[in-house]
């Protein structure tokens, strides 16, 4: 196929699991036109496109779908195959990571600014001792990308899923702290807040063997209790706020289970905060394609033992939130220049353009129905724009059928106007309008 023949897409998306493709269908802020839509491609793969208002009114389009199988000979197949099929001006995955403790916490979202995979290399035997020796090649997007990297902000209280108040770590060290001072947690005023993860925490805190089903500290338990009031004499800290990084991410090829790996990956790159299963893979692909790539990560654990599942949902929405805000702020780096110009239109134009297409009751009717609305809805009315400023001040002044809805439903019938598109964009742009 060559380049022309292909469909111009500015943003590909790719997850590792469904899950992540799920929480970016969950991003609305700044969607143009139906939202999502959710399709099946001509290679047979599922995917869903959608269209942002970016910044300066640039549009920016955007396909996300998700692989098969973790890691990243599968990344690596399903980017080459996707790149067979249409023009994309940027790579991107979202999705979860392990992070480095003590330097993210849970929930935190990492941009990548740098990728490499930590498991290639050679390894040789020094007498009975394997010695591995690595090769760190380094893929990384433009100055200028990073510095847009490190200039941005989000607003948590938009997002439709919150971050857990309390790790369950958090939750564990109340639990010891308790017990230490003679009190049982459950009888605590502040059990409720301090440990909504009982049954959790309790079984944590059993297989680490730091309390007896007694509920009483072992020896371990109290050397732990004795270390926190040392650090923290005057009350545990509550934990650290949301925070973006921008740092290093470290690729390989097994699921980590290893407190210790973090530790080593820093004698090498000693800003290293994340370690994923996929994204070097990106990297390279996009280093060939000259394509820049994007990957943004949110912490979900620590690559060690315990596991805090709580926070996974939390951590895809998170990533998907803040790439799809980072792209609409920057949308001018990563388009085919689709920028939205302002034609200043009238609500006296939008009634007039529904008036000439759908004239009789029965066009207006079964475009409202479409849209979500009912027949008996809209009453009969001779004159066609009488009719449609009736209809237009009934979808403004709360009917079930949105303003939005109904244009939205209109675009079906005319993707290629220009009036509807601007009066979309206008209503985007300034929602407290209607």
């Amino acid at each position: 196929m060559n380049m022309e023949e292909k469909e111009q897409i500015d943003v590909l998306i790719v997850c590792a699991l469904k899950d992540e493709f799920q929480q970016v269908l969950q991003i609305k802020e700044g969607i143009c036109g139906t939202g999502w839509v959710e399709k099946t491609l001509a290679s047979g793969r599922l995917a869903a496109d959608a269209r942002f208002l970016g910044r300066d009114n640039i549009e920016i389009s955007v396909r996300v779908t998700w692989a098969s199988y973790m890691g990243r000979e599968e990344a690596s197949a399903l980017v080459h195959s996707m790149l067979s099929e249409s023009d994309f001006k940027c790579i991107a995955m979202t999705g979860i990571c392990a992070g480095r403790r003590g330097k993210v916490s849970l929930g935190d979202v990492i941009f990548a600014e740098r990728l490499w995979s930590y498991d290639s290399g050679k390894l040789i035997k020094e007498g009975d001792i394997e010695v591995f020796q690595g090769d760190m090649l380094q893929y990384r997007p433009d100055t200028e990308i990073v510095q847009r990297m490190q200039n941005l902000s989000v607003d948590l209280s938009a997002w439709p899923i919150s971050r857990p108040k309390y790790p369950l770590e958090n939750q564990e060290n109340w639990v010891i702290q308790c017990l230490a001072n003679q009190i049982k947690p459950f009888e605590h005023d502040e059990f409720d807040s301090k440990c909504a993860d009982w049954q959790s925490v309790l079984a944590r805190l059993l297989k680490k063997k730091l309390v007896t089903r007694e509920l009483t500290l072992t020896d371990s338990g109290l050397e732990k209790a004795n270390e926190l009031n040392l650090w923290h004499p005057k009350g545990l800290p509550e934990p650290e706020p949301f925070k973006i990084h921008v740092a290093p991410i470290a690729t390989g090829a097994a699921v980590v289970e290893d407190s210790g790996l973090f530790s080593r990956l820093s004698h090498s790159m000693r800003k290293v905060l994340g370690v994923d299963m996929e994204a070097s893979a990106l990297g390279a692909l996009g280093n060939i394609n000259r394509i820049p790539v994007l990957v943004v990560k949110a912490v979900s654990d620590f690559g060690d033992t315990f596991k805090d599942d709580q926070y996974r949902h939390f951590a895809s929405q998170a990533s998907a939130q803040c790439m799809l805000r980072f792209l609409r702020d920057n949308a001018d780096m990563f388009t085919h220049h689709h920028k939205v110009e302002s034609m200043n239109v009238s609500t006296d134009d939008l009634i007039g353009f529904l008036a000439e297409e759908y004239p009789d009751i029965s066009d207006a009717r079964a475009l409202w129905k479409r849209a979500g609305g009912r027949n008996s809805d809209i009453a009969s009315n001779s004159r066609p724009k009488d009719m449609w400023l009736n209809i237009w001040q009934k979808s403004i002044n709360g009917a079930a059928v949105k303003p939005t809805d109904l244009l939205n439903i209109v675009t079906h019938d005319y993707p290629e106007s220009d009036l509807i598109k601007s009066f979309l964009t206008q209503l985007s742009v300034n929602k407290k309008l209607y």
